[in-house]
């Protein structure tokens, strides 16, 4: 019995090797233009570390380094990304797989990225001003250096987020992990809503918002003088107030979890 199962296992591991030895020398590159037309690029990324890179340049690429494929195609209005695990990926060895996307500097329409599980490091150049980012993280660590956007969407199933010199509108669910924004300028609205996690809301000193916040269980925590403060507990707690002119809406609604504002 141990022999057949030895055999089985050594079956496998050949059949691993003869579909995936190619990948593991050779890199795959990949790219399309982006014209007028192009609304949208879609990112679907499960289990590949990723990084994801505006540059001066008029088309978007896709580069892969190690196990898988990647396909990048243009549908419609929209240009997508899409990374495929290789088969019996269990008995991968060696150096982990990478994946690096670039896209124009000048891009300025929609980007949406779904991560499945992985690690993502985004490297946007300051001249990269995105109409929207929806990002939707499933299982990975995101890291962003900066992002200018009209409005960004943050869902995250499992995972942590760490945003940095961001500027928009902002939206973030997090069902379990943590998410770290800091903000160069408050322009624009937030909700954030935590079933079962930790935000940090880092904002200028000067930033003008109206504060309302329920929770559930949990707790806000605010750093910020606020005028015409009141807490209220009834079957919710409450936490409202204004800081500065009280411009934008700061929402939030606390399950289980934390909240910080500073």
């Amino acid at each position: 019995m141990k022999k057949l199962i030895l055999v089985g296992v050594l079956i496998l591991l050949m059949i691993s090797l003869v579909f995936n030895v190619p990948n593991g020398f050779l890199s795959q590159e990949h790219q399309v233009k982006v014209t007028d037309k192009i609304k949208t690029i879609d990112l679907d990324i499960k289990g590949v570390d990723s990084t994801i890179i505006s540059k001066d340049q008029d088309y978007v690429k896709a580069e892969l380094k190690g196990k898988g494929n990647v396909n990048l195609s243009k549908k419609g209005d929209t240009i997508e990304i899409e990374y495929h695990r290789p088969l019996f990926s269990f008995f991968h060895f060696g150096s982990r797989t990478q994946l690096v996307v670039t896209i124009p500097k000048d891009f300025d329409r929609e980007l949406k990225v779904d991560v499945g599980s992985g690690d993502i490091d985004f490297q946007l150049s300051k001249d990269t001003v995105l109409t929207s980012l929806e990002l939707d993280v499933h299982s990975g660590d995101i890291d962003i250096n900066s992002l200018n956007t009209k409005i960004a969407s943050l869902d995250v199933s499992s995972g942590d987020i760490d945003l940095k010199h961001f500027t928009g509108e902002l939206a973030i669910d997090v069902s379990s992990g943590d998410v770290y924004v800091q903000i160069d300028e408050l322009v624009g609205d937030i909700e954030a809503e935590v079933n079962s996690g930790q935000i940090v809301l880092d904002l200028p000193d000067d930033s003008d918002f109206t504060l309302n916040g329920e929770i559930s269980s949990g707790a806000i925590h605010n750093h910020f003088p606020l005028k015409n403060e009141k807490n209220e507990k009834n079957e919710k707690n409450r936490l409202r107030g204004t800081h500065g002119s009280g411009k934008y809406s700061i929402d939030l609604e606390i399950s289980s979890g934390t909240i910080e504002i500073k």
